[in-house]
């Protein structure tokens, strides 16, 4: 085909004001113009650093222009389109004829539109144009994803715009199928991502052949979108999840500004299957998936949170000035709460823990005891301030995850006080309020875009950073948390010790909580904190484990994934956006617990006193 930047397909002018080409002198009368729109191309989506994550690709495609002469029946049509098929094959394997029922309707409605032959053709591939005159390619231009899979949840992907064209020729038809965002980032900044058309006039002779091709309006790409990604932190943190072969997600984010430096949830999928036109047996396959790769388990997973929600039950305490820091309870292997008995999930702690011993070794006896103290309403208001039973504000739907209004009975509360019972939140949920510790002042609002721009540079669209609420804290109540989950990674006795750094700090909280899988109990565990970098980055990794699967832990099984990611960037720090401070990281010895007195040797207290006891005092609240 002749110039244009998009080939040839071919409309009729119908419209009056159209431009059309008049005889004249030198005109030749047998031409007609055929008007037709260019899709414009995509803007891009791309990281903090302007690497692309999506983009838009020119491909060519062969096309075939039957002479009228070969027009008389669709047996002529077909038996010629094989001939120059044959021809063509030596130069172009994987040429091929459409299937019949295509082929039928193309010649019904369309046959002095040239048919397309071939799916994308291989670099370097170009035709003599003397030895094929009834060939031609055309181009044109498909979305393209350049890291695969790599944030495909966050992406999205596009789908076709309305039907393909077919029956008689419009004027104005795009010259190929359009697409739109369906999903992620691509549905969400449609709008911004979509160009604007341009226009292509074809003139055809009465014989079939292409005399001239005139593009009357150029297309225009659409705006760029700048996402606060970090193309290498999302790769680490997609090749570390995708190693466990686990369902299950990471959200890493800047705790100043709330920025996703990356988002994981896997299994994922190849958005380039949707944008080359996905086959239905393809996406049934996808949909049918029991893992599920379609659903983005990062923003819409809703999981009990477990032992994560164990700082904000202490915030709770010490605010409420029911549980300073440093009273005491025995954390011993079980609790008889109101005729039920509650375990804990180490048979070998007993001893008196104080909030940071019980963080270090996630005592549950602790914290159903402290929750009997403090009650539902400071848990529950400390909870909704960090940002539990919210849903975060983002580009598209999010999960609010649970949280209940109030805890009716001293089981639930004992079930609240470890994150359990109906108490639910996403992974991306819990980085945000993890990213609250560090930042000290304020819960930061999550933020995925910067800004769109021009293809000139012009930005528009800007996002600011922004905060979604003031925490209701003191310093030295956070300070306190802090020190605790520093210990949960870098104490001897801390059961989060694989993420520990040697030169950077890592703070952590263990989790492992039960919810019904496929209506079966199952485990679900998580490693949630922050590492001391500048900015510090705030995480959460949340993994499903399978029904009966029972040798998963928050520790063992989510805290490894992490580490892989924070010993990158300990390594690399540049690459991931930030600095810190080289140290040599204190790794704690001191004993966390005390002895539990042998009351039994002491005499009788007065009525009084016994009442003020631990387990007299337990004893009349459990009544």
């Amino acid at each position: 085909m002749m110039g244009g930047v998009c080939g040839t397909v071919i409309g009729h002018a119908q419209d009056k004001g159209v431009a059309s080409f008049a005889p004249g002198k030198g005109s030749r009368v047998d031409l007609k113009p055929y008007y037709f729109s260019i899709p414009a191309p995509r803007g891009q989506i791309l990281d903090r650093k302007g690497q692309p994550l999506a983009q838009t690709m020119v491909v060519r495609k062969l096309q075939v222009s039957v002479p009228a002469a070969h027009r008389t029946s669709l047996e002529t049509y077909r038996t010629w389109l094989e001939q120059a098929i044959l021809r063509l094959r030596s130069e172009v394997p994987d040429v091929h004829l459409p299937e019949a029922d295509k082929l039928r309707r193309h010649y019904e409605k369309r046959r002095e539109i040239p048919l397309t032959v071939s799916d994308d053709l291989a670099e370097g591939i170009n035709l003599d144009s003397k030895a094929h005159p009834n060939v031609s390619v055309r181009t044109e231009y498909v979305r393209h994803y350049p890291q695969g899979e790599l944030a495909a949840h966050l992406l999205g992907y596009v789908s076709a715009e309305g039907p393909p064209p077919s029956g008689a020729v419009q004027h104005g038809e795009p010259l190929w199928q359009k697409t739109r965002g369906a999903t992620g980032l691509e549905a969400a900044f449609n709008k911004q991502l979509t160009g604007k058309d341009g226009t292509l006039c074809v003139m055809i002779s009465d014989a079939g052949a292409v005399a001239n091709e005139q593009v009357f309006t150029a297309p225009q790409a659409g705006r760029d979108v700048v996402t606060t990604l970090n193309l290498e932190t999302q790769r680490i943190a997609e090749v570390a999840l995708g190693k466990t072969g686990r369902r299950g997600a990471v959200v890493i984010v800047d705790a100043y500004t709330g920025d996703i430096r990356a988002m994981v949830s896997k299994p994922g999928f190849d958005p380039n299957a949707f944008a080359r036109s996905i086959s239905a047996n393809d996406y049934a396959a996808l949909m049918r998936d029991p893992n599920g790769p379609l659903f983005d388990r990062a923003v819409l997973g809703s999981y009990p949170p477990g032992s994560v929600f164990k700082p904000f039950v202490v915030l709770a305490g010490m605010r409420a000035a029911t549980v300073p820091a440093f009273s005491e309870f025995e954390c011993g292997p079980t609790l008889m709460i109101d005729g039920r008995e509650f375990d804990n999930w180490s048979k070998t702690d007993r001893g008196l823990f104080n909030a940071r011993a019980a963080l270090i070794r996630s005592c549950n006896t602790y914290f159903y005891q402290s929750a009997m103290v403090t009650r539902d309403m400071p848990i529950l208001y400390m909870a909704r301030e960090f940002g539990f039973g919210v849903a975060p504000r983002f580009p598209w739907k999010t999960s609010a995850g649970s949280l209940p209004e109030r805890a009716p009975s001293n089981h639930d509360l004992a079930n609240l006080s470890i994150g359990q019972g109906v108490t639910e939140a996403s992974p991306l949920q819990v980085a945000m309020a993890m990213a609250t510790l560090p930042n000290g002042k304020c819960r930061p609002r999550p933020r995925l875009v910067m800004q769109t721009q021009s293809q000139t540079g012009q930005t528009g669209d800007v996002s600011m950073p922004a905060r979604d609420a003031l925490i209701p804290v003191s310093q030295e109540d956070l300070e306190t948390v802090k020190h605790a989950m520093f210990g949960v990674v870098n104490h001897i006795q801390g059961t989060g010790k694989a993420v520990r750094l040697e030169k950077v700090a890592v703070f952590g909280k263990t989790g492992t909580a039960q919810w019904v899988l496929k209506g079966q109990k199952a485990n679900v565990v998580w490693f949630a904190g922050f590492v001391d970098t500048m900015p510090p980055l705030a995480f959460a990794v949340a993994l499903e484990g399978d029904a009966g699967e029972g040798s998963l832990s928050g520790g063992g099984t989510a805290a490894p994934v992490i580490a892989k990611v924070l010993r990158e960037i300990e390594s690399h720090p540049s690459l991931h956006g930030v600095t810190y401070d080289e140290a040599v990281v204190l790794q704690e010895r001191d004993p966390l617990w005390g002895p539990v007195p042998d009351l039994t040797s002491l005499p009788p207290p007065p009525p009084r006193e016994r009442e003020n006891s631990v387990s007299g005092f337990f004893s009349r609240l459990f009544r």
